[in-house]
């Protein structure tokens, strides 16, 4: 009895492990994978998909040949799943999606509401990761983004995401955006949503050539150049590099930065900001909001032209505090104004601090909130400890005779 139950057990045990495995195991030569995908307005459809596919076997020891580590295909259609079917055909393989690290949007696709639809289709999407990074492609059309052949990584879109994260880390240039955090600002009533914006400098089809990695001059260049500001999903405008430092010095968001700060004609100190915070309060008085910013920064002195400032006397790193923390007031502040003036749009998220701190009165002022940014009244105020970090404190330049 117990011999027949152990053969029946085994038996069982065998028809299980044949039958176990992945139900939608997907077999590699049914598929491509995308790394990027670049949309535009299409001529004759809604959309213009630009997808850029990797080389599998460039990648394979034995089998390189040497030629493009990936390459572009394009479709159009008046959705996205039509202009992927068409991408789809010149392939000859299934699209794998789920491996696509950055989407890039051309100006044109946001200029209306339109780009509603396109974003609903994202989120809807299980293939597309909700962690994919977004950007804007600024006075390009987003499909040069694709073609882009760089010398320093082997997949092109894996140079503008290492670009992304290096300046939003070491510098606080770019908002660095994921689709989850943009669907969630598109739908918030207290924030309009933003996203990064990249260039290239000095365009040039000898760029899209895998000639140019046999030159060691690389003029065309990918630039992370500041924050598109959105209200929805549709684009208004842009700010610049400097003046995204500003929106994440008033999110709270910045921790390392590099300042050039003017003392006197044609001299400047360079300041390395090793810690940053800001505490932000949002408050309602005489019919209109009141933001109130305070920034404490630390930093060491890594450079000094400015020979009114002595680091070797106390008095020297009082005036580099000074001069500082007027910088940074006078930036933030000018940022924001910008804001209001010409975008009137919240994407500091000053209106979901009002919600959460003063719901009520956040309750009554929703519809129109940012009408109400606009007529906010803004302070900031700067507390900044600059130290010198191992450069000689006292200058030369002090002792040479008038």
């Amino acid at each position: 009895m117990i011999s027949r139950l152990m053969r029946v057990a085994i038996l069982g045990c065998m028809i299980s492990v044949a039958l176990t495995g992945c139900w939608d195991i997907r077999t590699a030569n049914q598929y491509v994978i995308v790394s990027s995908a670049a949309v535009m307005n299409g001529e004759k459809s809604n959309y213009h998909v630009y997808l850029q596919i990797i080389n599998t076997m460039e990648f394979v020891a034995g089998k390189r040949r040497g030629d493009a580590t990936t390459y572009v295909l394009d479709g159009e259609g008046n959705t996205m799943n039509e202009a992927f079917f068409q991408i789809e055909q010149k392939a000859g393989r299934k699209l794998e999606l789920s491996h696509t690290m950055l989407l890039m949007l051309d100006e044109k696709l946001l200029s209306d509401e339109k780009g509603l639809l396109f974003f609903d289709f994202l989120e809807s999407m299980a293939d597309i990761r909700n962690d994919i990074q977004m950007v804007v492609a600024h006075r390009i059309p987003a499909s040069d983004l694709n073609k882009i052949v760089s010398p320093s990584v082997t997949v092109s879109a894996g140079k503008i995401r290492y670009e992304l994260d290096s300046v939003q880390k070491n510098w606080g240039g770019t908002p660095n955006v994921h689709l989850r955090e943009f669907i969630r600002d598109i739908t918030s009533e207290g924030k309009q949503p933003m996203l990064s914006s990249v260039t290239i400098e000095h365009p040039s089809p000898k760029a899209y050539n895998t000639d140019v990695l046999k030159s060691t001059v690389q003029p065309t260049q990918i630039l992370v150049d500041g924050t598109a500001v959105m209200k929805r999903a549709k684009l208004l405008g842009f700010l610049s590099v400097e003046e995204t430092r500003d929106l994440l010095w008033a999110q709270n968001k910045l921790k390392l930065t590099s300042l050039t700060v003017p003392c006197e004609s044609d001299q400047y100190m360079q300041v390395q900001i090793k810690h940053s915070t800001s505490d932000v309060n949002v408050n309602y008085a005489n019919h209109r909001p009141i933001v109130r910013i305070r920034i404490f920064v630390e930093g060491d002195v890594t450079e000094n032209q400015c020979q009114s400032i002595r680091l070797d006397k106390m008095n020297g790193f009082n005036k580099a505090d000074a001069i500082a923390e007027r910088m940074i007031k006078q930036s933030v502040e000018g940022t924001i104004q910008k804001v209001q003036k010409e975008y009137g749009v919240d994407i500091f998220g000053f209106g979901e601090r009002l919600m959460r701190t003063h719901y009520r009165m956040f309750n009554k002022v929703k519809n129109d909130w940012d009408q109400q940014f606009a007529q906010a009244e803004v302070k900031v105020a700067v507390k900044a400890k600059i130290q010198s970090n191992g450069i000689i404190s006292k200058s030369f330049l002090n002792d040479i005779p008038e």
